[in-house]
């Protein structure tokens, strides 16, 4: 009789690595947390100057002393189309599926309060990481993952400090927290029937402020005449995963002995405790914007350290013989985005972008939970000031490059991934 595949049984390594249809950067990272900066391809580290610059570049917010009390709150709302084709061995030639269709909406805030006419103030809530998928039940992928919401919440105080009329300095501190979410079926070949049976379903999932990493970031800006220059950089997010459990339902085989059998090595109808670690990528980015009275144009460059990301263990204290580690081997990879702003008039303005971000991900590693490929993105939006309130409207259109496992996935589950994101967002900002 076939002994129990423990990879199959413990897909959550891969729930770690999140599909693209939640996230803007390649790989798992979102920069949807400002709906100006969005429409404007995300080209926002030289510029800076409203209260999303918590994000893009902290430095800029000591630019924005006269600006006084500022409140920011936004969300984006992210669709996604995914199809995945099948290859041989398996699934096999002629094997399509699509995922389910899904919205999310990570959400943004900003608080900014000068403390002096050099020093400023800033608190910002953001998402920096995240995904989710869902398939259907009969999904041939399902024992790898038939549903995942992963978060990663960002709590950041800052500070910032205007150095001279031309240079400003700001660093944070950052609380991340994170949560897993994640429902896949165990198959086994039924020694019977000599078909692979769904004898079980997996849910697994982490909860509660234990989840945790500390990190920071520090930002610099400088204007020159109609030129301003900008850098950023975010430390890694090393996140234990503490507080984690897996619950295993049995289905039903028809045959008493094996369903006996498996229920000696699974632990079905348990909740078991488990452990995790991920290390988040660090970032840097260097932009370069230039500007009049109406016109902003900002380029940038980035870096993603995904190579911190080479393997992922899960460690179930209780069961050690379930424990696993899964090799993921992601490189680190690089992001180009421009940007265009025009004032139309005090009240109105609209921006446009561009951006391309290369994937971190290799061929082997894609899987139904994330089949990633180097993205273009379109972007365009506005900003409307009216009653002393400023609204950011931002739309996004995201193509991720078709790419397949070119039959070399580490989970034998070959294929190629097409897929496209819908991103809306809204930004509002009331200064006191």
């Amino acid at each position: 009789m076939r002994a129990v595949n423990h990879r199959m049984i413990l897909a959550v390594a891969v729930a770690l690595l999140v599909v693209p249809s939640l996230s803007q950067g390649a790989g798992f990272a979102l920069f949807e947390h400002g709906n100006r900066g969005m429409a404007m391809g995300g080209a926002m580290t030289a510029v800076a100057d409203d209260a999303s610059a918590l994000f893009w570049n902290p430095a800029g917010i000591a630019f924005q002393i006269d600006e006084g009390v500022q409140v920011s709150l936004g969300v984006t709302f992210i669709a996604v189309d995914q199809e995945f084709y099948g290859a041989s061995p398996y699934p096999g030639d002629g094997y399509r599926a699509t995922q389910k269709t899904q919205t999310f909406f990570p959400p943004h805030g900003y608080l900014i309060i000068p403390l002096s006419d050099r020093v400023s103030f800033g608190f910002s809530a953001t998402t920096p990481f995240g995904l989710g998928t869902h398939w259907d039940d009969d999904f041939a992928g399902r024992f790898i993952s038939k549903r995942v919401d992963i978060k990663v919440f960002d709590l950041s105080p800052n500070l910032a400090f205007k150095l001279s009329d031309n240079l400003a300095f700001g660093f944070g501190v950052d609380y991340a927290i994170g949560q897993i979410d994640l429902t896949k079926n165990i198959g086994m070949i039924n020694p019977y029937t000599q078909q692979l049976a769904d004898v079980g379903q997996v849910h697994i999932t982490t909860d509660g402020l234990g989840n945790n990493a500390w990190g920071w970031h520090a930002g610099l800006q400088a204007k020159f005449g109609q030129f301003s220059f900008g850098a950023l950089y975010r430390s890694e997010l090393d996140i234990d995963y503490t507080d984690g459990y897996g619950s295993f339902r049995q289905f039903q085989t028809g045959y008493a002995d094996y369903d006996a059998l498996l229920t000696s090595q699974i632990p079905f109808g348990q909740r078991v405790s488990l452990n995790s670690n991920i290390v988040m990528p660090d970032y840097i980015s260097l932009g370069m914007a230039w500007q009049n009275e109406r016109w902003i144009v900002s380029g940038q460059w980035g870096r993603m350290g995904w190579s911190s990301f080479d393997e992922l263990p899960i460690n179930f204290p209780d069961y050690p013989h379930l424990s696993d580690t899964v090799i993921q081997n992601y490189t680190d990879s690089d992001q180009f985005r421009i940007g265009l702003e025009y004032k139309v008039s005090e009240k109105f303005a609209f921006q446009l972008g561009y951006l391309e971000d290369e994937t971190p991900q290799p061929a082997e590693s894609m899987s139904p939970l994330l089949g990633d490929g180097d993205r273009t993105g379109y972007t365009i939006g506005m900003t409307l000031n009216f009653y002393g309130m400023q609204t950011d409207i931002g739309y996004m259109y995201l193509e991720p490059e078709g790419r397949s496992t070119g039959g070399q996935s580490y989970d034998g589950y070959n294929g190629s991934y097409d897929s496209k994101a819908r991103l809306l967002g809204i930004t509002t900002t009331m200064k006191f």
